[in-house]
């Protein structure tokens, strides 16, 4: 997932000033990925809030700017990544000399890909699905 995600975001990455930190790269990186994990237009708002409010400082863009580079990076994703299904997850971002190196956790976010019955799990997969957990008795 890391490379995949490394790839993602290169169009963010390259649009960074020259004189970058690490802190700046790492959330280019990571705004990638919540980019990446959206799925609902409820998400969108989410994504431009981080990107408004949450990247350092002067990586920061007023939320129609953050909207229309969302809406971007959600087209290269439809575009160029349509059959994977992944969501990033616990991503971290390296630099080793000249090298980047981006780790992530890639998972299926589709429920409805596991089997009916899971028979080490502790509760009802209907029950994960609409919300509830309840342990067997």
């Amino acid at each position: 997932m890391g490379e995949t995600l490394l790839d993602y975001a290169r169009p963010l990455i390259q649009q960074l000033p020259h004189d970058h930190t690490l802190e700046e790269l790492k959330s280019v990186v990571i705004f990638a990925a919540v980019v990446w994990n959206v799925e609902v237009v409820e998400d969108i708002s989410g994504a431009v809030r981080y990107l408004s409010t949450k990247m350092p400082p002067r990586l920061r863009v007023p939320p129609a700017k953050g909207l229309a580079l969302i809406l971007r990076m959600l087209t290269r994703k439809d575009q160029c990544f349509r059959d994977d299904h992944r969501l990033a997850l616990a991503v971290d971002v390296h630099r080793d000399g000249a090298d980047l190196r981006v780790i992530a956790v890639g998972a299926v976010s589709e429920l409805d890909s596991l089997p009916s019955t899971v028979d080490c799990w502790p509760c009802n997969l209907g029950d994960i699905r609409s919300g509830r957990r309840h342990l067997p008795n």
